[in-house]
């Protein structure tokens, strides 16, 4: 299964103080051994990055922590990214669709995810993913 991983996960797997990271963890995990392949959103790895550089103290990481973290989990992994015609459909669906504000950026999420052709979305964030119609599994880790 193709299961692409979103910045509430991603940071969750990271950060060990974080209240979802076992369980998170516990599904990347499961995951691997089962040769799932995880993907990663372009927009969600910089995400990523920024969340973790701007953590209230004392969790927040350097810059160079922060990158070092993500290249040594992930810095193989397949990584989703839009090209710039894929962006200027994506605004003509968001605006035909009145799809505004932050729900904005889940749908560029969504939209790596199609593009790359994934199985399942994981989130801690169910209800960003619900307004779109997809084939995908939209799930929280540890429910399949």
């Amino acid at each position: 299964m193709r299961t692409l991983l979103d910045t509430s996960c991603m940071v969750a797997a990271l950060c060990t103080w974080h209240e979802h990271h076992e369980i998170t963890k516990a599904e990347i995990e499961r995951s691997l051994r089962i040769k799932d392949a995880l993907i990663f959103a372009a927009p969600s790895l910089v995400e990523t990055y920024a969340v973790l550089t701007r953590l209230p103290p004392p969790h927040r990481l350097s810059t160079q922590d922060a990158l070092v973290l993500l290249e040594s989990n992930w810095g193989g992994a397949e990584v989703a990214a839009l090209t710039p015609s894929e962006y200027w459909k994506l605004l003509r669906d968001c605006r035909d669709n009145s799809i505004v504000g932050g729900q904005v950026y889940d749908a560029v999420i969504m939209a790596c995810a199609r593009k790359a052709r994934v199985e399942r979305l994981l989130t801690w964030n169910l209800d960003h993913f619900t307004p779109f119609d997809e084939n995908i599994i939209v799930t929280v880790p540890g429910q399949r």
